[in-house]
């Protein structure tokens, strides 16, 4: 390789978005949480939210604590990836905070439901979608009632909700069994690694490499285009 060649400082230069969803309960927040032990180019945009902080939160940190005027104002605005209402709280993702990691060349980790996911491809199609799935319905059902501290009624609701999200796995670029951490991790892995060369994360070199090898006429049309 020729490190004089400048395209090569061009290779995948723009970080990815990884979009994960999964029913509740099926460990997302471990494995997003292990991978990023590991690779500390990733990261996770911190999201507002219009509900009041728990005790040890921190703004900035943990969310970005905002009214639910200027939650609406962002809406109306744009300048959201994706957003949801909880227990009537909003929460959601900025645009401008992915965009600016991304052109930074940082991969960007989101965890959201699957209309967040939705949301999200619709705005940027370029974005990776990974759903995760327990290894067999029991042990998710297991996993949902062994939370003691939530009602009868919220259980069933949450079991019905996953039920409804695996419907819609089919929708996403992977799925993953996570049967143990070590071999979700591993895999999100393999699957971020190989995106790093697919062809929108090596936009910029391709289009450095015809401009800098390809003199011809058929060359300056492809890069018009």
């Amino acid at each position: 390789m020729n490190t004089e060649k400048k395209y090569f400082e061009k290779i995948a230069e723009r970080g990815q978005l990884i979009v994960i969803s999964g029913p509740s309960g099926v460990g997302k927040r471990t494995v997003i949480a292990e991978y990023m032990k590991e690779h500390p180019n990733a990261m996770k945009c911190t999201s507002v939210t219009t509900r009041e902080p728990h005790p040890n939160e921190v703004d900035g940190k943990d969310y970005h604590f905002i009214s639910h005027l200027e939650f609406e104002r962002l809406i109306r605005s744009q300048q959201m990836l994706e957003y949801a209402y909880y227990n009537r709280n909003g929460y959601g993702t900025l645009r401008k905070a992915v965009e600016d990691a991304r052109e930074a060349g940082r991969n960007v980790i989101l965890s959201v439901d699957v209309t967040g996911a939705m949301k999200v491809r619709a705005l940027c199609p370029d974005a990776t979608l990974i759903f995760i799935m327990p290894p067999t319905w029991d042990e998710l059902e297991e996993r949902i009632k062994s939370r003691n501290t939530e009602h009868p009624d919220v259980i069933a609701e949450r079991l019905m909700i996953a039920q409804e999200e695996i419907l819609c796995a089919g929708q996403y670029d992977y799925i993953l069994i996570n049967d143990t951490i070590e071999n979700t991790v591993r895999r999100l892995g393999q699957i971020i690694h190989g995106n790093r060369y697919s062809k929108s994360s090596m936009k910029k070199f391709l289009e450095s490499y015809i401009e800098s090898e390809l003199h011809s006429e058929l060359a300056d049309e492809v890069l018009s285009l």
